[in-house]
């Protein structure tokens, strides 16, 4: 996590401050303030339809990357109310050009420095010393970070650059953001603008809180890194499944056609509660290709598991990959079938609450989940509206994934995209 946005609820705060940060930041997730973002995701998931027509070779779609364009863009508009316009420059994407939107510089370079970031955030031994360090000692990691930083030339210290920069960025939107505000330029839906709204209006002090300019820079950071590369790859994961299992494309697509004209965007009701077998498909991509390999957790306090005596400040790394793969409570664990989670069947009824917890678990768990899943929802339904998938003959079998904080495809999602006749 980035030294200089450290001050969020995925690091660096604890306690008391980061319960109050998290309550303040709840209800900027609820459904009723989702549910008017659905205009703006919608028109990035048109853009990804109409950027799949306008591919120069149908055979073999670059589906990961037009998918990251997509959520790349929603994240711009909808936290940092910026149009970062990747959606429009997918095609050069595409064909190898950076994809960096607009002809805005500063957006080029906010762009780009997060495309770093992202580079920089790795969990293998190709990453930084100071991580490589951090899987066998977690306890030498931040002193041994904060000597490399400072030494040119280093893994650190590039990644320290870079994050400066970036984060110079994000002060100077949530400057211009501010600014907006205050000359009374609407009613902004983005993340930034509620959270100062949430800060003047008093909102920020929980528990004697005050939200700070450096918990908003964090609280947006946290919120671009976690929600563009996750949501691109669960999008990417279900069409890449749905793909190669004609009964379950063939299911998906009654439900989508059968629940409204094709022209209708879906409510935030139906999106929820309408397309149940869309549920039950997207929940097994995310079991069969779980986006965060790992969960990280530090003890507040001694504890005893499994017969062990953790003491005070010990890290504690859960695989959740592996309790998505655990045969006694995921039967055929191998086999991709999406009914294994149909709301009463006697398979997910016998299942523990706590083997399927793709956003993680507790107090801790993602805040933003419901925001990720009315993305994907919407990307599944607007683009079997028009196509159906099959694998490109450039795909790669059987799949190779680079394991960092989030799963990545190794070498990307290629398809062939085939438009739907009937509908």
């Amino acid at each position: 996590m980035c030294v200089y946005c450290n001050a969020g609820i995925f690091g660096g705060v604890r306690d008391s401050t980061w319960s109050s940060m998290r309550n303040m930041v709840i209800p900027l997730y609820q459904p009723a303030r989702l549910a008017g973002l659905i205009p703006t995701m919608q028109s990035y998931v048109d853009a990804l339809v109409d950027n799949i027509a306008g591919c120069p070779d149908q055979d073999c779609i670059p589906f990961c990357q037009l998918s990251l364009c997509m959520a790349i863009d929603i994240i711009g508009k909808t936290a940092f109310g910026i149009e970062f316009g990747l959606s429009r420059k997918a095609a050069d994407t595409a064909a190898g050009d950076d994809g960096d939107g607009d002809d805005d510089d500063d957006v080029k370079e906010f762009l780009r420095e997060y495309k770093k970031s992202m580079e920089f955030i790795k969990m293998d031994l190709s990453s930084s010393l100071s991580t490589i360090l951090g899987l066998f000692l977690p306890c030498v990691q931040t002193p041994c970070k904060r000597l490399l930083r400072r030494v040119p030339g280093t893994a650190d210290y590039k990644m320290d650059q870079n994050e400066r920069r970036l984060c110079r960025r994000i002060d100077a939107i949530i400057a211009g953001r501010r600014r907006d505000r205050d000359a009374g330029d609407g009613a902004a839906l983005d993340f930034i603008a509620a959270l100062l709204d949430a800060r003047e209006s008093g909102g920020g002090g929980h528990g004697g809180f005050a939200l700070e300019d450096r918990h908003v820079r964090a609280l947006a950071y946290e919120h671009l890194i976690a929600g563009t590369k996750t949501t691109a790859f669960t999008v990417s994961s279900v069409v890449y499944l749905v793909s190669c299992h004609p009964r379950v494309e063939e299911r998906l697509l009654r439900e989508i056609d059968g629940f409204a004209p094709r022209g209708r965007v879906p409510g935030a009701d139906e999106l929820h509660a309408g397309l149940p077998y869309l549920n039950q498909v997207i929940k097994e991509a995310m079991r069969f290709h779980l986006v965060s390999p790992l969960i990280a957790r530090e003890t507040s306090e001694p504890v005893e598991i499994a017969g062990h005596l953790l003491p005070k400040g010990t890290y504690v790394w859960l695989a959740p990959g592996v309790l998505a793969r655990d045969a006694a409570q995921f039967p055929e664990p191998e086999e991709f079938r999406p009914e294994r989670f149909a709301a009463g069947a006697a398979e997910e009824r016998a299942r523990h609450p706590y083997a399927h917890i793709p956003f993680g678990i507790g107090p801790r768990a993602c805040v933003g989940h419901r925001f990720a899943l009315q993305q994907v929802k919407l990307a599944a339904v607007g683009l079997y509206r028009r196509y159906v998938f099959r694998h490109s003959p450039a795909m790669e079998s059987p799949l190779q994934f680079d394991f960092d904080l989030v799963l990545a495809f190794r070498h990307g999602v290629k398809l062939r995209a085939i438009k739907r006749t009937n509908t």
